[in-house]
C-alpha cells in the first residue's frame, strides 16, 4: 500500500521539478512579451500555436499516448511500441508537409505557414520521444530536459524580442529552436536509434496501438475546442487585439493547469500501474481528495489577489486583462477534476468513453462561446471555458464512477464548487470582491480543516525522519 502513494509522490515531484521550472520561466517572460509586442501581435504569436494544437492530433493519430499505455503494458516489449509508434510519425510528417500550403488560406498566419509546419513535426516527435523516457523509467532525465527546453527558450525569447525586436519571427524561432534541440536530447537520452535497431516489426502491435489512439483524435479535438477554440472565436467575432488580452488573461489559469500537468503525468502511470494490479477504490479516493484540495485551494487563494498582481505583471495596456482571469481561474478547478478522471479512462482503456466527454463538452462550449461573445464580448469566451470544464468534470465523475468506486464527500464538494463560483463572479465584477475573497478563503480552509491537518502530519513526519 505504501509504496504505490510513495511512487506517486516520487514521479510527481520529479516532473515537477521540470514543469514548475519550465513554467515559471514562462511566466516570468509574459511581462517581456508585452512589452515586446503589440496586443495584436501577441495575439497572432499565440494563434499560431493554438492552430499547431488542432492539427496534431490529425497528423500524428496522437500515438505518443498509445506509446506510453502499451510501452508500460508487461505484456509489450517498448522497443516493439517505439518503432510501430515512429511508423506513425515519419508518416505524418509527410502529411503535414504536403498540406503546409493548406495553412495559407487563413490570412492571419499566412506568412508563417512553414515555421507553423516544422512546429507540429517537431511537437509530435517531442511528446513521443518525453513519453517513451516515461516508458524507461527516466523520469529524472525527462524533468532535465523539459527544463532545458523551457530555458532555451527563454534565453532565446529575450535575445530575438528585447535585443533584435523581431516580433512575431523571433517569437516563433524561439520556440521552434527550443523544440527542435528538446527533440534531438531526448532521442539521445532515451536510446531510440538502439532501441529501433533491436525492435521487431509487428503488425498486430501498430493496429492495436492506432485502434486506441485514434479515438483520442476526436477527444484532442474536443480538448482543443474547450481549451482554445475560445482564442479563435475572439479574433474572428471581435479583434486581434482582444484577442491579445485574452492570451494574457489566461496565463495565470496556467499556473493551476502547471499543478495539473504534473500531477496527471505522475498519475497516469500511477493508475495504470494500480489497474494492472490491486485495482484499490481507497487509493483512488484519497488521491481525489488531495489533489482537489490544492487545486481548488490555489484558485481561490489567487482569485483574490488576481486585481493587485496583475498591475504590477503586465504592462498598463494589458491591464484590463485582468477582468477576464477569475471566471478562468475558476475553470481551471474544475479542469482538474476532469483530468482527473480523465487518466482513469486511460487505465480502464476506455478511450471511447474518454472522447465522448470531452466531445459533449467542446459542443457545449461552441455554443456558450458563440452566443457569450455576441452577448458580452471577452467575458463570453472565459464562461464558455468554464461551463465546459463543469461538465466535462460531472461527466466524467458519473461515467467512471459505474466502473471504479471513488467515494467523495458530495455535499462538502458542492458548498466548495458553489464557493468558487461565487468568488469569481464577485471578483470579475468588482463588487466587494476583496470582502468575498476574504470570507471564501477562510470558509475554504475550515471546510478543509482535516486534510490541512492530515497533509501538515505527513510533511512533519518526513522532517523529522
Amino acid at each position: 500500500m505504501a509504496n504505490k502513494y510513495k511512487d506517486l509522490v516520487k514521479d510527481t515531484v520529479i516532473f515537477a521539478v521540470g514543469n514548475i521550472g519550465s513554467k515559471l520561466i514562462l511566466f516570468f517572460l509574459v511581462p517581456l512579451y508585452t512589452a515586446s509586442m503589440t496586443k495584436e501581435q501577441y495575439g497572432t504569436s499565440d494563434l499560431i500555436f493554438t492552430i499547431a494544437q488542432l492539427v496534431l492530433p490529425f497528423v500524428s493519430v496522437v500515438i505518443y499516448d498509445a506509446l506510453i499505455r502499451f510501452g508500460l503494458s508487461k505484456d509489450q516489449k517498448s522497443e516493439d511500441v517505439l518503432l510501430a509508434a515512429y511508423i506513425v510519425l515519419v508518416t505524418g510528417t509527410v502529411v503535414t508537409f504536403v498540406i503546409t500550403p493548406l495553412f495559407g488560406v487563413y490570412k492571419l498566419i499566412s506568412n508563417w505557414k512553414w515555421q507553423l509546419s516544422i512546429y507540429i513535426v517537431l511537437s509530435a516527435f517531442n511528446a513521443s520521444n518525453m513519453n517513451y523516457l516515461k516508458v524507461k523509467g527516466k523520469n529524472v532525465c525527462y524533468a532535465v530536459i523539459g527544463l532545458t527546453h523551457t530555458a532555451l527558450m527563454a534565453v532565446l525569447n529575450i535575445i530575438l524580442l528585447a535585443v533584435y525586436h523581431l516580433g512575431i519571427d523571433g517569437y516563433l524561432t524561439a520556440n521552434i529552436v527550443s523544440m527542435g534541440v528538446s527533440v534531438l536530447l531526448s532521442i539521445i537520452v532515451a536510446g531510440i536509434p538502439t532501441d529501433l535497431r533491436r525492435a521487431k516489426f509487428r503488425k498486430d502491435l501498430l493496429i492495436n496501438m492506432t485502434m486506441f489512439s485514434a479515438p483520442l483524435i476526436l477527444n484532442n479535438i474536443s480538448w482543443w475546442v474547450v481549451h482554445s477554440s475560445d482564442k479563435v472565436m475572439v479574433e474572428m467575432m471581435l479583434d486581434a487585439a482582444a484577442l491579445g488580452l485574452y492570451t494574457v488573461s489566461a496565463k495565470i489559469p496556467a499556473l493551476i493547469n502547471v499543478l495539473i500537468n504534473i500531477f496527471s503525468q505522475a498519475w497516469g502511470i500511477s493508475s495504470v500501474r494500480e489497474f494492472e494490479n490491486s485495482n484499490d477504490s481507497k487509493f483512488y479516493s484519497s488521491v481525489l481528495e488531495a489533489f482537489s484540495f490544492i487545486c481548488f485551494g490555489a484558485s481561490i487563494v489567487l482569485i483574490a489577489i488576481i486585481k493587485p498582481f496583475m498591475r504590477l505583471y503586465v504592462s498598463a495596456s494589458f491591464f484590463d486583462s485582468w477582468r477576464y482571469v477569475p471566471i478562468l481561474l475558476a475553470s481551471a478547478a474544475f479542469a482538474s477534476i476532469a483530468y482527473y478522471y480523465g487518466s482513469l479512462y486511460s487505465a480502464l482503456k476506455k478511450s471511447g468513453r474518454n472522447m465522448a466527454t470531452t466531445l459533449l463538452a467542446a459542443v457545449v462550449n461552441i455554443f456558450v462561446n458563440y452566443v457569450g461573445i455576441k452577448l458580452v464580448g471577452i467575458y463570453g469566451a472565459a464562461i464558455g471555458t468554464l461551463v465546459a470544464y463543469i461538465v466535462m468534470a460531472f461527466a466524467r465523475m458519473i461515467d467512471v464512477g459505474r466502473f471504479i468506486n471513488i467515494r467523495i464527500n458530495k455535499s462538502r464538494f458542492g458548498l466548495i464548487c458553489f464557493l468558487l463560483l461565487v468568488q469569481a463572479t464577485l471578483v470579475t465584477l468588482d463588487v466587494y470582491g476583496y470582502l468575498a475573497s476574504g470570507v471564501v478563503v477562510i470558509i475554504y480552509f475550515l471546510l478543509q480543516y482535516q486534510m490541512i491537518i492530515s497533509i501538515s502530519r505527513r510533511i512533519l513526519g518526513r522532517i523529522r525522519k
